[in-house]
Formats: structure tokens, C-alpha cells, sequence
């Protein structure tokens, strides 16, 4: 005999299970999602500080004889 005998109808225990697997379901695409979002957010700021350093090592170089 079950410890915690069943008192909820079964179909609404069913319905329950089914509307929690579906909210896992949405959890784990929306952690992908932001996991991928914060990636390619990585990704752009390592794109933007090569360019701030190409644009940093330019304007230290010397340009030239001075006049």
C-alpha cells in the first residue's frame, strides 16, 4: 500500500505532468537561446576590441618625418 495514497484524479494528474514537461521543455530552449545570445555577444565584443586595438596600434605609430 502506497505511503501517500493517489487522491487526484489520474487525468488531471496526467494533465499536470504534461503541462510541467512542457515548461521544461520551454526552460531548456530558452537557456539555448540565451547561452547563444551571450555567445555571440562575446563573439562581437572580441570582433570590436581587435578593431579598437588595430585602431589604437595606427594612431601610435609614427607617421612620419615632421616637417
Amino acid at each position: 500500500m502506497p505511503r501517500f495514497p493517489l487522491t487526484v484524479d489520474p487525468a488531471r494528474n496526467r494533465a499536470a505532468r504534461a503541462r510541467l514537461g512542457a515548461a521544461r521543455r520551454r526552460f531548456d530552449l530558452s537557456t539555448i537561446a540565451l547561452r547563444k545570445a551571450a555567445l555571440d555577444h562575446v563573439d562581437g565584443e572580441i570582433l570590436v576590441s581587435a578593431a579598437l586595438q588595430a585602431a589604437l596600434e595606427r594612431l601610435a605609430a609614427p607617421t612620419g618625418p615632421a616637417l
